[in-house]
């Protein structure tokens, strides 16, 4: 999604990655207002409709820091320094890209939430998920200081706009009907081992839809630091 002609070439960088539009800061909303969350460690990945697939390693620089390696399926790898802020009780996690280049001290910021585990493969377990979704604040907000940037940012909170608006509702509904459709393959496979085919009372099994401004990214394993296990 690209809104304006002079933000392509930090989209060519950024935002491609991260599948959103590459709207980068000069200032983040804050410096690190909290420890880092052992969830967000651990590897990742995500995928766009053309079937081209992300990754992203995300471990410990420090106590508050996180250090973020993205790379993508043809091999260009980008590198972040990140950490939680906070305006009021609203976190966000903020990247400050560490490539050489138009991108090089500018800051992304991001609202991450824990979504319930994915759907299982048959007798699996589902895997750990994020939504990463992109703060939808005015062109200007850009060039704002610290102070002004959350400002900004609370105001937008206020008016209900931060955020790109998703029927919450809906979505539960999709993913109880994920968790019974694959509950269904695994009974299945249970008694029929030797068949190898999995069944689903003939329905497809429903997929999320997608969020304007986000992306959901899977957790595929962690890290080991400092011999503790992430």
């Amino acid at each position: 999604m690209i809104r304006y002609p002079h933000v392509l070439l930090l989209w060519s960088i950024l935002g491609s990655l991260l599948f959103l539009s590459g709207c980068l800061y000069d200032n983040p909303p804050s410096g690190p207002s909290r420890d880092v969350d052992t969830w967000l460690t651990g590897q990742w990945k995500a995928g766009d409709k053309s079937g081209h697939t992300y990754s992203a390693l995300i471990t410990h620089a420090s106590s508050d820091h996180y250090r973020i390696t993205l790379n993508t399926q043809g091999g260009a790898t980008q590198e972040f320094d990140a950490w939680i802020s906070r305006v009021d009780d609203f976190s966000i996690l903020t990247l400050k890209s560490l490539n050489e280049g138009p991108s090089l001290g500018k800051y992304a910021l991001y609202h991450y939430e824990l979504l319930s585990p994915s759907p299982p493969p048959p007798g699996g377990i589902g895997a750990t998920r994020i939504r990463l979704s992109e703060l939808q604040l005015d062109e200007s907000c850009r060039s704002l200081d610290s102070f002004h940037l959350r400002k900004a940012i609370r105001s937008a909170l206020k008016a209900g706009t931060l955020l790109a608006p998703y029927d919450v509702v809906a979505e539960r509904k999709l993913e109880s009907q994920q968790e019974a459709a694959y509950s269904a393959d695994a009974d299945y496979l249970r008694s029929f081992l030797v068949s190898g085919k999995s069944k689903t009372g003939g329905k497809p099994v429903p997929t999320l839809k997608e969020v304007p401004g986000s992306v959901i990214w899977t957790k595929t394993g962690g890290v080991t630091l400092k011999g503790e296990a992430f």
